[in-house]
């Protein structure tokens, strides 16, 4: 189960990152030369404004991509919030199902973890529990022989204790025989 769901994650990594926009090639005018009066050329070169980024949401998914990568153990976090900011600033981006199947697949591997967590506990809950027994039953084992060797003890007691009931039984028998011959004699 561990290995498939690993599997599934790698290979929608490498699918994701295989996945290349199409180039768009932007259509330039030629540039003009225009001659500027004197006055403007002692002023200070103007700044060029930054044309708008095309690719940004591209840019979001490939850098929730790289946090994915991170074996830094807030990196599915920012991933995440990294997709989901893509999700609300270009709800129409070609990149959306790619994003909500790596929020689905963050969610599923933290489910994952959280129940491999929960495992783990129950298994050395388990163990500790098993430790517990084994020693409760080696207690008990230690009382029944200790139990099973005094009685063994009175047993041989009791059986010397019978047999010599028995002989005494016997000699009684013996003298009340030997009583009555006595008593015969002397009538």
């Amino acid at each position: 189960m561990k290995r498939r769901l690993c599997g599934w994650i790698m290979a929608s990594l490498l699918l994701s990152g295989c996945v290349a926009a199409p180039v768009v090639i932007e259509k330039q005018e030629p540039a003009t030369t225009v001659v500027k009066p004197a006055e403007e050329m002692t002023a200070a070169p103007a700044v060029p404004e930054r044309p708008p980024r095309l690719f940004e949401d591209r840019e979001l998914l490939l850098e929730g991509v790289r946090f994915l990568n991170l074996t830094d153990g807030t990196a599915p976090a920012k991933a995440r919030s990294t997709f989901i900011s893509l999700i609300q600033s270009y709800p129409k981006s070609r990149w959306l199902p790619a994003a909500e199947a790596f929020i689905r697949l963050i969610d599923e591997r933290e489910i994952f973890r959280e129940a491999n967590r929960r495992d783990q506990l129950l298994t050395e809950k388990a163990r500790g529990e098993q430790t517990r027994t084994v020693q409760e039953n080696e207690t008990l084992r230690k009382t029944v022989r200790e139990l099973t060797g005094r009685l063994q003890t009175e047993t041989a007691a009791l059986v010397q204790e019978n047999e010599k009931l028995k002989q005494d039984i016997r000699q009684l028998k013996a003298l009340e025989i030997e009583l009555e011959k006595r008593e015969r004699r002397l009538r």
